[in-house]
């Protein structure tokens, strides 16, 4: 909740404040020296006398401000100060002083030593705030990167997750990204600041348990800009990555375009041992197997923004193109009562061709006191899949077929909110609707090979309100949002009753921010609610081997989670303590295949409730100078059980996260990361984890005013990070052990031409029924 909400809230109180804010109002616009307006400023009134503070705020989004003077404030001046740019003062204010502009700094590197004297993170009203820009944080590489040195963020190959909460949505400048590649081809020094959010409120979808919120810092200069991204690198074998921005901007319009191509391989290996606990005996067997694959990705935006006024519109086309192609092969022994059975060889080869247009536009203004913003999303995408299979058996004939998978989804989505002073604050009304189609058939040329022809039609709509409200340093906020979801189950075109849905969910949430002492504190509570992705609800039964079939569950039903946190900062230490309590949680579970005594069907079922634990610290000094170290240390547990081989097993160990950064400023400014993460073995859902740990390192350097930057970077320097655990469920127990080529070495090469980020301003709507694509 901003200050300038307050402040405008306090003017609706009576007549009497009326009139005083007639006579004793501040109000103005902050713009950079190309005349954009520079949002997130801070307008600071501070007494003559001492400098002491008397009262401020942050700017809008369009860069303007008010300030209501007291009968009882002493004679004053205003501060206007933004990253990146010099500081504006004006003397005894009043009325409306017009447009203030800022000068961009000269030595941006000079707040590095500034930033040393402040904490780089601190409690907001909604989550943590760590400063970037004019920071040693700035010159980390990548956004992706970047999160990864976030407090409780941990990035791990291409996943990003909040510890407790997992995959967060990521916002920039209020638009979700969709593609996480887009993580990849933005610069950590074109960043202002990242707010990680672990208890969003009710204007995010029930479905997201933790937000990351990156703004950029002002664009400067206009006409035409480039920036140019070119990664190598080697693994096993060598890849490469490029994309290229392109902007125009004239005053107020926008124009922006990109072209992105990636080349890619992978060549993961898993080693397995299950035993399976059936009627007809106990049946272990072991894999090892293998596989190779290669996917390129062609991608290209086009779209423009155009601005007058205090009206913001916008819209842009996206066309991504993933076609990969991937060989495997595995050997299993199969034994039976102890008693050796059989061997299985099985190769496989597999195509697969998706596509996606995406059409997104979106609309903000502002009425008076009044703001509303609208968006709209169109989506269309194709998946296709074709595999040829091979299956060999010591003591069966041979089995030789394909498989053919076509998926298409198409989405309409809009969204609509406003948001108004009241009283000591501001309220939030929104709506949102959405709209899915989805065919999913599959089907094989052998008769042991089920063909499923499914469709589903399904319709959201969600309403929420939220109001915030702050009282001097305590600021209290609440939301509740309502969302009904209308499912429509089809199977070969035939609606099945009994597989279609309809839920009501009503999803609160407040929290209430206030100091002890020199201690920030905050508590929140929220419900929130996960969904089964299509493919955890398709019917279709897929061939693994000729003993394992794996299939959806249509009959899977959400996911509800109740989280309760509290958090508290001082100086640069931030620590959060955490519960929840889950419901229907869904996971693997393995069922006699019917008609079989040996076979097993791999699906997903609803699990009973049961709760989770945490405290995580995040300690990340700034006062000593060259080297900047970042410590966190987090654990986290729960209290699950479920019943295996006919017993009760519980599953409570703890896990322990330990992360140690560092960042260290060499001569001729030059940058030397070197980052050791850990993780003890524990318990998480139904698995036994295993420890496991690696070291990063990477050296930057940057040249005329940040034109050019070059990154090397040595990603898990020892190979030690492994992915072994050991899963459980009713019939099965199984032991994994992942090897990927986890040491990845690269070599990142920037280039920016008169850059300015792209104003648009749309959020995206529907991003929660994307992901379930």
């Amino acid at each position: 909740m901003s200050i300038r909400t307050i402040a405008m809230g306090l003017l609706l109180c009576s007549p009497v404040c009326s009139l005083l804010a007639q006579n004793g109002l501040i109000k103005g616009s902050v713009k950079d020296e190309a005349g954009a307006p520079v949002n997130f400023a801070n307008v600071i009134l501070l007494a003559e006398k001492d400098s002491s503070l008397i009262r401020g705020m942050v700017t809008g989004t369009d860069g303007t401000f008010r300030l209501v003077l007291e009968p009882s404030d002493p004679p004053a001046f205003l501060r206007v100060s933004a990253m990146g740019f010099e500081d504006r003062y004006i003397a005894r204010p009043l009325g409306d002083i017009g447009t203030i502009i800022l000068t961009a700094a000269t030595f941006q590197l000079d707040e590095v030593s500034v930033m040393g004297l402040q904490p780089l993170t601190r409690l907001t009203d909604d989550g943590i705030r760590v400063v970037v820009s004019g920071t040693y944080l700035a010159k980390t590489g990548t956004a992706f990167e970047l999160l990864g040195k976030m407090p409780f963020v941990s990035c791990s190959g291409s996943r990003i997750e909040v510890l407790g909460k997992g995959a967060p949505a990521v916002y920039i400048n209020g638009r979700q990204v969709r593609d996480q590649s887009e993580l990849t081809r933005l610069s950590s020094s074109e960043i202002k600041a990242v707010e990680v959010v672990t208890t969003p409120g009710a204007r995010y979808a029930s479905t997201v348990n933790a937000v990351i919120r990156i703004t950029t810092k002002a664009s400067f200069g206009e006409g035409f800009s480039l920036s140019d991204q070119t990664t190598l690198g080697l693994k096993h074998y060598g890849y490469l990555f490029e994309q290229v921005n392109l902007n125009y901007r004239r005053r107020g319009l926008d124009l922006f375009g990109m072209l992105n191509y990636e080349r890619y391989r992978e060549r993961p290996r898993v080693d397995n041992a299950t035993s399976y606990y059936l009627t007809s005996g106990v049946i272990e067997q072991s894999t090892t197997g293998g596989e190779t694959v290669r996917y390129p990705v062609y991608e290209g935006k086009l779209g423009l923004n155009y601005k007058t006024g205090h009206h913001d519109l916008g819209f842009y086309y996206d066309f991504s193109l993933r076609p990969s192609e991937s060989t495997g092969s595995s050997v299993a022994s199969r034994y039976v009562n102890g008693a050796f059975r059989e061997l299985l060889n099985n190769r496989d080869a597999v195509s697969r061709h998706n596509r996606q247009h995406l059409l997104s536009a979106y609309y903000s203004g502002v009425f008076g006191k009044w703001r509303l913003s609208a968006n709209f999303d169109a989506m269309w995408q194709r998946n296709n899949r074709r595999a040829g299979e091979k299956d060999l058996s010591s003591v069966h004939p041979p089995r030789s077929f394909s498989t053919v998978n076509d998926v298409a989804n198409r989405l309409l989505a809009g969204n609509a909110i406003m948001s108004f002073p009241v009283w000591q604050g501001d309220m939030r009304l929104g709506a949102e609707v959405s709209s899915i189609w989805r065919n999913d058939r599959y089907s094989g040329d052998a008769d042991y090979i089920l063909g499923n022809d499914n469709h589903i039609d399904e319709t959201t709509t969600a309403l929420f309100m939220e109001v915030g409200q702050k009282w001097g340093s305590v600021a209290v906020s609440g939301g509740l949002r309502w969302e009904y979801t209308d499912s429509r189950f089809y199977k070969f075109a035939e609606l099945q009753p009994d597989q279609s849905r309809r839920y009501h969910n009503v999803a609160p949430s407040v929290s209430v921010s206030f100091p002890v002492g020199a201690v920030q504190a905050k508590f929140s509570y929220t419900r929130k609610t996960s969904r089964p992705a299509f493919e955890q609800l398709s019917s279709a039964v897929k061939y693994i081997d000729r003993y394992t079939y794996e299939s959806g569950n249509p009959n899977l039903r959400p996911i509800y989670r109740d989280y309760l946190s509290l958090s508290s900062s001082w100086k640069d230490l931030v620590v959060e303590l955490s519960y929840s309590s889950t419901k229907d949680y869904f996971m693997w579970q393995t069922v006699p295949y019917p008609g079989s005594s040996e076979a097993t069907l791999l699906t997903r079922e609803n699990m009973p409730r049961f709760s989770s634990y945490g405290i995580m610290l995040n300690y990340s000094p700034t006062f000593l100078g060259f080297w900047h170290p970042v410590w966190l240390f987090a654990i986290t547990a729960q209290d699950f059980k479920l019943t295996h081989w006919g017993e009760t097993l519980r599953l409570k160990s703890p896990i322990g996260v330990f992360r140690f950064n560092n960042a260290f400023r060499l001569p001729w400014d030059m940058w030397l990361n070197a980052d050791l993460s850990a993780r003890t073995s524990g318990n998480g859902d139904n698995a036994r984890l295993k420890s496991c740990w690696a070291c990063n390192v990477a050296l930057y350097k940057s040249f005329a005013d940040d034109a050019w930057s070059i990154k090397l970077q040595l990603n898990d320097l020892f190979a030690t990070w492994r992915q072994e655990f050991t899963i459980y469920d009713a019939l099965s127990r199984t032991s994994v052990n992942k090897i990927s080529d986890t040491r990845d070495l690269t070599l990142t090469v920037r280039y920016n031409f008169n850059l300015a980020r792209s104003r648009y301003g749309g959020r995206g709507v529907g991003n929660v029924e994307k992901s379930r694509f």
